[in-house]
């Protein structure tokens, strides 16, 4: 398989279907149908016959900056928790007193920041890849699965206990963790592949090929 940069409005490409997506507004998904394209070859993008393996790098770079992009949107949902718990008072104290919401409060700030050192650490190690080649493909792959396979169910999981904390206000569109929600959704559902793909990829390099179930 070879790539090639395809036009979108080369002859013989039609886009078939625009999906209208719940977040992500920045990013186009949908369907197009190919027929008949001939493109020249100052369009192909790397070696002949090297397509697939290009596609695989183009997932890694996205699976990590997915990671990151949750990383961030649960940072932002846990300050505003704070700021929020700090506010908002209940029987004369505000909220933040509360030992239920401090547990929770702890224990979502101490996977934050784990989970942090995980990105940063992926990320320098892909940087070392194509600087100085310290790392194969196959040994940065597997690391990028566990912050493709960790971060968005974590970020998920940071919006939903801040939204509960801000209880009825935290379900209308005038909070502005709603919009965040809707974004890294897609993360979670699958966008850059799906977290049973990241629990194959991560279990093929710690078992070996041999033990790929597909195969």
């Amino acid at each position: 398989m070879t790539a090639f940069f395809l036009p979108i409005n080369a002859p013989g490409v039609e886009v078939s279907k625009r999906f209208e997506e719940m977040g992500r507004m920045a990013i186009s998904t949908g369907s197009i149908v190919i027929d008949g394209v001939r493109l020249p070859d100052a369009y192909r993008i790397g070696e002949e016959g090297k397509g697939f393996y290009l596609a695989m790098e183009g997932f890694d770079n996205a699976r990590l900056l997915i990671g990151a992009t949750c990383l961030g949107a649960a940072q932002r949902a846990l300050e505003l928790g704070m700021q929020y718990i700090k506010e908002r008072k209940a029987f004369g104290n505000p909220i933040g007193k509360y030992e239920g919401i401090q547990f929770d409060l702890a224990d979502l700030w101490a996977e934050l920041e784990a989970l942090r050192s995980l990105v940063y650490r992926v990320a320098w190690m892909n940087d070392q890849k194509y600087k100085h080649g310290r790392f194969t493909q196959l040994e940065v792959t597997k690391y990028i699965s566990a912050v493709k396979l960790k971060v968005p169910p974590f970020a998920f999981k940071v919006f939903e206990h801040v939204m509960l904390w801000m209880g009825a206000w935290g379900y209308t569109k005038d909070c502005p963790l709603e919009m965040g929600l809707r974004g890294i959704m897609s993360y979670y559902i699958g966008a850059e592949g799906a977290m049973n793909i990241q629990r194959i990829i991560i279990a093929r390099e710690l078992l070996g090929r041999e033990y790929i179930p597909y195969k």
